[in-house]
């Protein structure tokens, strides 16, 4: 799905008209979300969201609930310490709600699990998508996308993640190279920069066996013109001449030295904590790794420069990122309906929007923040680029995904561990054997 400039920016319905309803089975009776009224009366709601730090090192989930808390001093909004990882806070909330526990009230999500959530109860219906247009204008096809399952949306939007090739600008200028636009540009540099002794590690990424390595098997897969699944995900297409491209060329990575055998355990703070220590030329990393890159803490900061992904030599798209990003979801079992709407929603909207934009390194979804001259006028250079970016959507609208990624990040990651010394073809048959079973809800 294309993320061009018109998509993005194309927006411009303010959110506050918006008026999605929907109805739970999650209590045993029907419930409308969004008629659901604000209380008079004070409450307080639990939010589950992992830290999230400013552009000056600062929590801006604190910030974002202040300023929520003055606009409804009605509701307080108290802040739950989430697990370590995303697998085990998806495996600990599922387990939380479908026992019926009324907290926490809103949790901050993956993109990738409406599908799941929805079809197991899991998440207050707050919609029809199609149905609400003056809403979801405000944002790019592919968010008013993910966040929906069977029409309906069930988790309201807060940022997106988009990935860019982060490098060292200091480094190429040296040696006189500008930005790379494909992959062998990329492997080439990096190979010069390694062998006269600039950097450890030519370039990091993210290959550990879990969610990591399928976002990066299925950018490469879509360099090479291939997918994952189709659009619908209904049907497995991964294996093919671009499947295995983009296979063999990962694990070449690091039969080749361009980037570390080590890899293969990288998940995104490894990746991050090698290039902003000033060990890596090159790093595929989300939007807010550009933050990370130029903080205090880094060694590498005021050094670093952005573009969006390369293409392969011969490839026609470039800037082709997978659909990441953060959502805030409802529980079908909080007893402050009206409150935790309010506060989700909110997040969503143009107030709580700008001030993540203006403050912090994540990107917002909401077309018109993100246009805001204000916010593409920041030293930050991923904003004005994620414009021009195309999104590669994940088969997240299987309420499988989670089975369906694990036959990919399984078959990938060994392939990438040995650096090539396993055979592609066959990896990538299993990867979609194992893909069509979890599809057809056989898998574990």
């Amino acid at each position: 799905m294309d993320l061009s400039r018109r998509a993005l920016l194309g927006g411009g319905a303010a959110l506050a008209a918006a008026s999605l309803a929907g109805c739970s089975s999650g209590t045993g009776q029907a419930r409308d979300a969004l008629a659901a009224e604000i209380p008079d009366r004070p409450v307080t709601i639990d939010w589950i969201s992992q830290v999230l730090a400013d552009n000056d090192g600062k929590d801006l989930r604190r910030t974002l609930v202040t300023a929520f808390q003055n606009r409804f001093p009605t509701i307080t909004v108290n802040l739950v310490d989430v697990p370590p990882t995303t697998d085990v806070r998806r495996t600990t909330l599922t387990t939380q709600i479908a026992s019926g526990a009324t907290s926490p009230d809103v949790f901050l999500g993956d993109c990738t699990w409406p599908a799941q959530f929805a079809y197991n109860s899991l998440a207050q219906p707050l919609g029809e998508v199609a149905g609400e247009k003056e809403f979801w204008s405000g944002y790019p096809d592919p968010v008013s996308t993910a966040v929906s399952y069977e029409g309906s949306a069930y988790a309201f939007p807060m940022y997106v993640d988009i990935s860019f090739l982060y490098y060292r600008k200091d480094l190429l200028d040296k040696h006189g190279f500008d930005p790379p636009e494909t992959w062998e540009q990329v492997s080439d540099i990096a190979l010069k920069l390694t062998k006269a002794g600039d950097v450890r590690y030519g370039f990091v990424w993210q290959g550990a066996s879990a969610e990591p390595i399928t976002c990066n098997f299925t950018e490469f897969l879509a360099d090479a013109g291939g997918s994952l699944m189709n659009e619908a995900a209904t049907e497995v297409t991964v294996d093919s001449a671009a499947g295995r491209r983009a296979m063999e060329f990962m694990a070449g990575l690091v039969s080749s030295g361009v980037s570390p055998a080590g890899v293969g355990t990288f998940a995104e703070e490894q990746s991050m904590t090698a290039f902003s220590s000033g060990q890596a030329a090159f790093l595929r990393n989300w939007s807010y790794a550009w933050g990370a890159a130029n903080g205090a803490d880094s060694a590498v900061s005021g050094k670093v420069g952005a573009v969006l992904r390369p293409r392969f030599d011969g490839g026609e798209r470039r800037g082709l990122s997978t659909l990441g990003g953060w959502h805030n979801y409802v529980n079908p079992h909080t007893r402050n309906l009206g409150a935790s709407v309010a506060f989700a929603r909110w997040v969503a909207q143009e107030e709580a929007q700008t001030i993540m934009a203006t403050t912090s390194p994540y990107t917002p979804p909401l077309s018109s923040v993100l246009a805001d001259p204000e916010v593409t006028g920041q030293d930050n250079p991923t904003f004005g680029l994620s414009a021009d970016a195309q999104f590669v959507v994940r088969p997240s609208q299987s309420p499988r995904y989670p089975q369906i990624s694990k036959a990919v990040y399984t078959n990938a990651n060994p392939l990438v561990v040995s650096g090539g010394r396993g055979d592609t073809d066959a990896a990538v048959a299993e990867m979609a054997a194992g893909m069509r079973t979890a599809h057809e809800g056989a898998a574990l």
